[in-house]
């Protein structure tokens, strides 16, 4: 990227060993971190071709890079720099409030601004964490008290998805069934056992959707109410979760889950959509008649 272009941006540029640094200065009070009650007065990137990585402070560390492809030298940086901020700040409150709905407890470190939340169903322990945008994924789980190096690839997952925190909790434990299928085996035999989310502060057994049909049959669910959907099923002797949860009208969010981890997860429509054991016999490419729904 042309020195010249980034100057007239109103970039500090210094480059040494090959790497192209620059900072830019913010001016007095556009930038806040209402937490821990400071201005930022500047914010440093690393150039990367065309774009503009923010390398400091803390606040802004892993927002969005800057495509320069798309600036011109009318553009005032510091307006696109500070937007940045407060798109993220309106996403630690959406997302907060949201966690907080679902019966989780918040927790947003004061000088990174991440915001993270805990879950746990013994031996297990999920920390969950939204990135800059709001997306949440999992950043951490833990066995007995030990992290584990690294909670595996593609763990992202939509919040507004899962109606409450025990939801969710049944999510990650298909979606980390083969941690949790470990957990069940190891360490003392007065622990061991299936690894289950805690009951809710109401128990409610589970209720078959025959039940529901011949129930309600002749009812219609409205166009945004909450649905989930739970099922075990048992494959050549392998056990799977198959989960689904509704996103609106007719669309829908699944999940397969066997020994391995995630097998499956993709969004479906309800009137395309083969069934339970339709599905786990394409995905697994096994006959139909080898898929057993478990009670």
């Amino acid at each position: 990227m042309d020195r010249a272009f980034l100057e007239q941006l109103g970039l500090e540029v210094k480059e040494a060993d090959g790497v192209v640094e620059a900072k830019l200065a913010l001016g007095d009070g556009q930038a806040f971190n209402p937490l821990t009650k400071t201005a930022i007065e500047a914010v440093s990137f690393t150039v990367m071709g065309d774009r503009l990585l923010y390398v400091g402070p803390p606040e802004f560390v892993g927002a969005q890079p800057i495509n320069l492809a798309f600036i011109t030298g009318a553009t005032r940086l510091e307006d696109l720099v500070v937007k940045t901020l407060n798109d993220h700040l309106f996403q630690l409150e959406r997302r907060s409030s949201e966690l907080t709905a679902m019966g989780l407890h918040p927790k947003v470190d004061p000088a990174t601004l991440q915001l993270t939340a805990e879950l746990e169903a013994e031996p297990l322990k999920f920390v969950i964490g939204a990135t800059r945008t709001g997306q949440f994924r999992v950043t951490r789980v833990f066995v007995d008290g030990t992290e584990l190096t690294s909670p595996g690839n593609d763990t992202s997952f939509e919040l507004s998805e899962h109606r409450d925190r025990f939801a969710l909790l049944e999510f990650l434990l298909a979606m980390f069934r083969e941690i949790a299928e470990h957990a069940e085996q190891s360490g003392p035999p007065s622990k061991r056992g299936r690894v289950s989310t805690p009951a809710p502060p109401s128990p409610e057994a589970s209720v078959p959707f025959k039940d529901l049909a011949k129930a309600f049959g002749d009812a219609a669910l409205p166009p945004r109410s909450t649905l989930e959907v739970l099922a075990t099923v048992r494959v050549k002797g392998e056990e799977l979760r198959f989960a689904a949860a509704r996103v609106q009208g007719r669309t829908f969010r699944g999940l397969l889950a066997g020994s391995k981890g995630k097998v499956w997860a993709e969004r479906f429509e309800l009137d395309t959509f083969p069934g339970i054991r339709a599905l786990v016999a394409q995905v697994l490419q096994v006959k139909e008649a080898d898929v057993q729904v478990v009670p």
